[in-house]
């Protein structure tokens, strides 16, 4: 909804009928006030006690309440503690006598929009209603607009992260054409470290964060040179420098769009249990959860897929790899739940 929009419909609003319930145990008040506000484009109801009030206002939908305090039954203050467990919003005008103030700051701390002492001129009683009616129509407009702008802005921000989405796969899949030992890894990945956490019942919020950052926690390697990221040998101080560069160029790349959570997993990602790893040689339970858990899924395609370096490890010898790791590169309290899950899943994982 733009400003124009925005200024049309207060407008409109302006010129709709209003709807005002009028509760006074005298019922040649109630005609004089509902005679009063009926010249105002206003439709009245009325009501001579507390419970046809309450019975009006369960079964219809009012735009203000026009109320005595002191009635027999049940009075004015409770018919306004009824109205505020229902809509703490409501616009409620009390009518009240020069005796009542104790009454009137009650209801005033339970949120009226105004107050009318009797005996009162019917005209500026007209007044006040429409003011209140006003006041009511405006604060329904703006809570409108800044609804649905902020609908837009969610809607405008979730379009911005689909396309951004779409710009990461499409480097991943430059990536894995790049690449092409890796090409299916960071699927592979995702689907270990979600069988993982599937398998330790983890919360859906851990989970999400931990499956975008399997997806995407390579992307940085983009920025590797062809010819190091492809080497069959041994590489040089320099060129393994070059590939440990790669989990905060991905953490660069994605800062737009990924939370902070994410974020550490994907930078994290290559640390060891045993303090050795990198980027932050962190150790132990100071490397994030979700980063451990990544490490161990990264590891094992790592270990059961051919690679430019070495060939391709069969399942339960891939197995034994994680195992001897733990405590070194993994974390052990998280290494047998791992396995368990990759036995569990070994026919969809694809090993025979």
């Amino acid at each position: 909804m733009d400003y124009l929009s925005y200024g049309l419909k207060i407008k409109d609003l302006a010129g709709e009928s209003s709807r005002v319930l009028v509760v006074d145990d005298d019922n040649f008040l109630n005609k004089i006030i509902a005679d009063a506000l009926a010249d105002k484009n206003i439709n009245v109801d009325q009501a001579e006690d507390g419970v046809q009030a309450t019975l009006l206002l369960e079964n219809n939908k009012y735009d203000l309440v026009l109320c005595d305090i002191v009635m027999p039954g049940v009075d004015g203050l409770k018919i306004l503690h009824f109205i505020r467990e229902r809509d703490p919003e409501l616009p409620f005008i009390m009518v009240t006598s020069q005796s009542d103030m104790k009454s009137v700051l009650k209801a005033i701390r339970l949120g009226i929009s105004d107050y009318i002492t009797k005996p009162f001129d019917v005209q500026e009683l007209g007044w006040r209603v429409e003011k209140a009616l006003e006041r009511s129509r405006l604060l329904r407009v703006e809570r409108n607009y800044k609804k649905n702008l902020e609908q837009m802005l969610l809607q405008q921000a979730e379009e911005n992260r689909r396309l951004f989405f779409e710009a990461v796969e499409s480097l991943v899949k430059t990536l894995e054409a790049k690449d092409v030992y890796t090409r299916g890894h960071s699927i592979r990945v995702t689907l270990y470290a979600m069988g993982f956490v599937k398998h330790i019942g983890l919360s859906f919020e851990e989970a999400t964060d931990i499956q975008v950052g399997a997806r995407l926690h390579d992307i940085g390697k983009i920025s590797i040179n062809d010819v190091t990221l492809n080497k069959r040998g041994g590489l040089t101080d320099e060129e393994y420098g070059e590939i440990k560069k790669h989990p905060e160029t991905s953490c660069s790349i994605l800062k737009p769009i990924i939370n902070d959570e994410t974020l550490e997993i994907i930078l994290h990602h290559h640390e060891r249990w045993d303090g050795r790893g990198y980027p932050e040689e962190l150790a132990g339970e100071k490397i994030p959860f979700g980063a451990r858990v990544l490490c161990l899924a990264d590891a094992f395609d790592a270990i059961s897929s051919e690679r430019s370096y070495k060939a391709a490890l069969p399942f339960e010898e891939s197995i034994a790899e994680i195992k001897s790791g733990s405590g070194a590169y993994f974390s052990p309290d998280l290494v047998y739940g791992f396995i368990e899950s990759l036995r569990k899943n070994r026919k969809l994982y694809g090993f025979e």
